[in-house]
């Protein structure tokens, strides 16, 4: 008997399962999270695109139910792309809210493995997003690619001139258009620059108007034109009339440009019999992408479970945080296929299905070591257990004062907030870009370097939204602890708990004002800089061919430009008059960059305008073409006082500034959403009680920044089509929310008296 009991194996006892109804329950908290991130991100983008087909509808022309069907044809793809986000940001909310609510804690206290059980909930949710995100990307986003594409057409023929904006180079195949003054409705032009590519000449016209062609394409009539060619000897031609008809505008996009709206059927059939290799290669890289995305899905929501449980969440938004950084990283591998994708030898599949298949080992080995590794050492559990029940803990959070308090709790809440959401934006900011990269070839450095210069031009952005949000749970915790109660039995009110947060928003909106329209700017050029030279021509060793812009009173135009060489060939510059007529042509077959924005002309030849004529006169041997190579004139990439030298220039030129004007007030009032906004915010979650819940508190965020976006968005468009002064167009939205928060202080004052 004891040579038996000596020899028997200790028998590990099983693990109780969840049973069907708290599988269920655990399946419910986790289809919540994922649901309301995904209906976030889907509305975001959909606000975006609302935003900027606001002005087709009010000053085009455009029918309100074509810009909606416009803007709804963007909704499929939004989806699909942002599943995966959603899956694994909504499993960690979840599960750090069973965290939390130390739900996980009793499942454990009750014998069951979170680890082992936890993963059949998590697989079934994961699995129906997966089947949803593969329908999306097999039928969905082809379609609303194919309609979209067609609906484009359709108002690219019906309404030419839609797209028209001044000082804004407007391509039509190789034609490229610029005019110093564009009309409410698009169809009239002021001071006018055409390219026209088959003699290789720019037209110059004081006035000009475009209309739809019958049999496609755009007819536009130049008036009072002028004509300066650079021969020995030189001419120059002066016309009344002339009448060009431009191709559609996306006439110029090859097969490849197509793909994401092709067929399943046509596209694996480009895949085996495509002309030319790139093609089938593009195609063998769409399909493969339309397979791998949606099934990523599966992937990082399974990396939910291994996360939460080994990273000990404590709340939903720890939980959030991490799931976005797993995004990231994700994301990070695909761009690394796209730059891998520029090696014909490697097989497109392998480069396409890489991050997946480096996102299931890593969910592997981390179920792997939630399984069968080591417990957690039980010193930290005592060592935060310590520090839970740590003598006068208690007492000294009562002695803080209340501004100190509530400022910690803000601003703990405003740097979760913001790190968070500028985490969703950087990945919604690389979704968007990822088939443009793709089509370039970019690397990974390109990528990096572009994006170092974009994340202030993102976290200008999110600063006012991040403040907003922080505010409204700053509240919403308050008044969920029982807090905000108690300072009212204690004759604090509403206005004077809030205080300290209004304090810290003005000045953070005095910070803003200058980061946003100093910084900024100079950042958004230098990001639109490096998407047009190093990533988009990276695939053609950074080359532009046909090199066409405008910048201050000179035109630069050239055959080939090299800017990582620093060389152009078949180089003219124009000088223009304040109305952009030519005053000045020098032509050179070569010019080197010297430095500083100075460019060394070879063998110049400068052609002169004088009382109607032309003559070749001596010229320098060198010319200020600029450091950048910029393509059009966008008062994003303008600091206040350059916009505001733009409009000095331009309305001292006899032209009409509308434009700029409504861009300049709108920067000017910008910085003040990072006060209203949270304030509306701080008076709405404490309009109780019944008080908002954290997830309301959530949602009439998300509510109100939209609004506030589609109001900013329909003002500057109305104030564009002069139906709204620029200072109205500029300031009334913030006007009308700082009226809503008086209102609101007012009201609250008075029923709190």
């Amino acid at each position: 008997m004891t040579q038996e009991t000596s020899q028997a194996q200790p028998v590990r006892a099983r693990s109780p399962r969840l049973g069907r109804r708290l599988t269920r329950y655990v399946a419910a908290e986790l289809w919540f999270p994922t649901l309301f991130t995904l209906l976030g991100l889907t509305v975001l983008a959909l606000a975006v695109q609302m935003l900027s087909l606001s002005d087709l509808a009010i000053n085009r022309g455009l029918a309100f139910g074509d810009v909606a069907g416009l803007a709804i044809y963007h909704v499929p793809p939004a989806i699909g792309r942002s599943l995966p986000i959603a899956a694994l940001v909504g499993a960690m909310i979840g599960l750090g809210r069973l965290s939390a609510d130390r739900e996980i804690l009793a499942m454990q206290a009750g014998g069951i493995e979170p680890g082992r059980q936890l993963f059949a909930p998590v697989t079934m949710v994961a699995l129906a997003l997966t089947a949803a995100a593969l329908a999306v990307s097999l039928l969905g986003t082809p379609w609303a690619s194919r309609r979209l594409e067609a609906e484009l057409d359709q108002v690219v023929r019906e309404h030419p001139a839609a797209s028209l904006r001044a000082g804004a180079v407007n391509a039509y195949g190789d034609f490229r258009l610029e005019a110093r003054e564009v009309s409410s409705s698009g169809d009239e032009l002021r001071s006018v620059l055409l390219w026209v590519p088959s003699i290789g000449e720019t037209f110059f016209a004081e006035e000009a108007s475009v209309a739809p062609e019958p049999g496609g394409g755009t007819r536009i009539t130049l008036d009072e034109g002028i004509l300066l060619t650079g021969t020995t000897p030189p001419a120059y031609l002066r016309f009344r009339h002339m009448q060009h008809v431009l191709p559609p505008a996306n006439e110029a996009r090859s097969p490849v440009d197509r793909l994401a709206g092709v067929p399943n059927g046509e596209l694996r059939a480009l895949e085996r019999d495509a002309a030319l290799p790139s093609e089938r290669r593009a195609a063998s890289v769409e399909w493969h992408r339309r397979l791998a995305f949606p099934l990523a899905t599966l992937g990082l929501a399974l990396l939910a479970v291994p996360l939460a449980l080994r990273g000990g969440q404590k709340s939903r938004a720890t939980g959030a945080l991490a799931g976005i950084v797993a995004t990231v990283l994700y994301f990070a591998l695909v761009q690394l296929g796209n730059g891998l994708l520029r090696r014909p030898e490697i097989p497109a599949a392998t480069v396409v299905w890489l991050p997946n298949a480096v996102l299931a080992v890593v969910a592997a080995l981390l179920w792997s070591s939630l399984l069968g590794g080591p417990s957690r050492p039980r010193w930290r559990a005592r060592r935060r257990a310590a520090r839970q029940v740590e003598p006068g803990a208690d007492e000294r959070t009562r002695r803080l004062p209340l501004d100190r308090y509530v400022l910690a709790l803000f601003g703990e809440t405003a740097v979760a907030c913001f790190a968070g959401l500028l985490l969703a934006f950087l990945i919604g900011d690389v979704i968007d870009n990822l088939q443009w990269f793709a089509k370039y070839g970019s690397t990974v450095g390109e990528v990096m370097r572009f994006y170092a210069a974009r994340v202030p031009v993102l976290a200008s952005r999110v600063v006012p939204i991040a403040l907003l949000v922080a505010a409204a749970l700053t509240m919403s915790l308050l008044s969920l602890r029982g807090e905000l109660t108690g300072m009212w039995a204690c004759g604090v009110s509403t206005l004077r708990a809030v205080r300290p947060i209004l304090v810290l928003c003005a000045l953070l909106a005095v910070s803003y004002h200058a980061f946003h329209n100093e910084l900024v700017p100079r950042a958004n050029a230098r990001a639109s800089y490096l998407k047009r030279t190093e990533i988009k021509n990276g695939a053609q060793g950074a080359v532009r061919t046909s090199l066409w812009y405008r910048k201050g009173s000179h035109l630069y135009v050239a055959s080939r430009l090299d800017p990582l060489a620093g060389e152009a060939t078949g180089v003219t510059v124009y000088e223009l008059t304040p109305q952009w007529l030519p005053k000045s042509r020098t032509d050179a077959a070569i010019a080197r960059h010297v430095g500083d924005g100075v460019w060394s002309l070879i063998d110049p030849l400068r052609v002169e305008v004088a009382d109607g004529d032309a003559q070749i006169v001596d010229t320098a041997a060198f010319a200020e073409l600029g450091e950048d190579v910029p393509a059009e004139v966008d008062t994003s990439h303008l600091t206040l006082r350059a916009l505001q030298r733009e409009i000095h220039e331009v309305e001292a030129s006899g032209y009409d500034a509308t434009t700029y004007r409504v861009d300049l007030h709108q920067k000017l009032a910008s910085p003040l959403a990072c006060l209203v906004l949270p304030a509306l915010a701080l008076l709405l979650a404490t309009a109780g009680p019944p008080f908002w819940t954290p997830s309301q508190t959530l949602v009439l965020s998300a509510l109100q920044a939209i609004g506030y976006l589609l109001l900013s968005g329909v003002a500057a468009s109305l104030g564009y089509g002069r139906f709204l002064p620029p200072l109205v167009a500029g300031w009334g939205p913030i006007a009308l929310l700082s009226g809503t928060v008086g209102v609101l202080a007012v009201r609250s004052r008075s029923q709190r008296g």
